[in-house]
């Protein structure tokens, strides 16, 4: 056994559970604390002189940007450099939520998206950089719902009390510069974690991948089909993130913060109480079958209107989501070679982050003018077709297994 095979098989407490890991998990949890807060943006947009036309371009720019930069810079982000990196998307970060109190046009607010895009990408990408390398193939399921659980945890405490901080903090972006000197505390949290070690077996994680190797990557069908049912499910994700909000005023239920409380407590209960399966089935098919279940939510959320299921929905489509985000990340991680993992995870965020902006990009314009049940219907229809990439993955992975024979690697 090399160096690279004993890092993978240390236990999950004691390659997790101490004070490096703690501090960057609490960074996770601060960086999508800052996507939580923008529950309201939508709503926000209305404050300002801006043609609704162009609200869905500016939800969406945010990940626009990602989606441009993401590929771009991934390969070069390793463990030998991806600290650099987390202080510097930190600062960005900072600075452009300060600036969104003094953006109040459509153009200068454009910009400040995408240098909020710009900020992200950086952060998440060399903390993901760090991350991966610690992660054992046979429970990385169980720890990426572990990692969901984090990112998740700020859309059951924020949405809630953003109209009391909005109305205490004199709006909106009272409430952004709040949050960017909350984020101050990401940089005592990065000086917990020490610089990467060096030494036999790190070589595939501290250098960048070579053009070849990234083409090979890409050209992986496993791989993209299991990416194309990721930028599908989060697509939908979004679509509900942002609008729904605008659905329960139109159906009279303003408390749609309650919803994402739900639907989020559902997902950490669901991978508190089954994460530990989640490695020992089918990743492909019990991905699949949660598809199907979301799409199910999802027609069923353009069509009710009475409180009592509209609540329910949170909690079936929160049992969908907190299956399937994390169960897709072990996947890719799964399907992948050590060399390829912290690059392919990167490109699982940027599905996240592609899903953010094709979701607005698509439902603005459907929102006004074919109104929210088409909306939802849409997204059924998303999740409908990722859990057919994902049977197929199934039958592709299982006859694979079976060429290669019980003894191959």
């Amino acid at each position: 056994m090399d160096h690279g095979d004993f890092k993978e098989d240390r236990s999950f407490s004691s390659s997790l559970w101490n004070r490096e890991f703690v501090s960057l998990f609490a960074v996770v949890f601060l960086a999508y604390a800052n996507i939580s807060v923008f529950f309201q943006f939508y709503e926000y947009l209305h404050t300002m002189s801006i043609d609704p036309r162009w609200y869905g371009v500016l939800i969406g720019f945010f990940s626009a940007v990602s989606l441009a930069v993401r590929p771009i810079v991934s390969p070069f982000f390793h463990a030998g450099n991806a600290r650099r990196y987390l202080y510097a998307g930190t600062a960005m970060l900072i600075a452009t939520l300060i600036l969104y109190s003094l953006a109040r046009t459509l153009w200068s607010l454009l910009l400040v998206r995408a240098l909020h895009g710009l900020a992200f990408v950086f952060l998440g990408t060399a903390l993901m950089s760090v991350i991966v390398g610690y992660i054992p193939k046979e429970r990385s399921a169980q720890i990426f719902g572990f990692l969901a659980i984090l990112t998740l945890i700020p859309n059951t405490l924020i949405p809630p009390f953003l109209p009391f901080l909005t109305s205490r903090l004199g709006g909106f972006p009272g409430v952004l510069l709040l949050f960017a000197g909350i984020t101050l505390v990401i940089f005592p949290l990065i000086l917990a974690v020490p610089q990467a070690a060096t030494g036999p077996g790190t070589s595939m994680v501290q250098r960048r991948l070579a053009g070849q190797e990234i083409l090979d990557d890409i050209c992986d069908r496993k791989i993209v089909v299991t990416l194309m049912a990721m930028l599908l499910l989060y697509s939908g994700h979004a679509l509900v993130f942002f609008f729904l909000d605008g659905h329960g005023r139109r159906i009279g239920i303003t408390d749609t913060g309650f919803f994402l409380t739900l639907s989020t407590v559902s997902e950490i209960g669901v991978r508190l109480a089954a994460g530990s399966l989640f490695d020992r089935m089918s990743k492909a098919r019990l991905a699949a079958w949660s598809m199907i279940l979301i799409t199910f939510g999802y027609a069923a959320l353009g069509y009710v209107s009475e409180r009592t299921a509209f609540f329910s929905l949170g909690i079936v489509l929160g049992l969908g989501w907190g299956t399937a985000m994390p169960v897709l990340n072990g996947l890719i991680f799964d399907l992948s070679a050590p060399k390829y993992r912290a690059f392919n995870i990167n490109l699982g965020l940027q599905m996240f982050q592609g899903g953010f902006f094709l979701g607005p990009f698509i439902g603005g314009p459907m929102v006004v003018h074919c109104g929210f049940p088409a909306l939802f219907y849409l997204c059924g229809a998303f999740s409908l077709l990722s859990a057919s990439l994902l049977l197929y993955l199934e039958k592709e992975v299982r006859q694979a297994v079976v060429v290669a024979g019980p003894s191959s690697p």
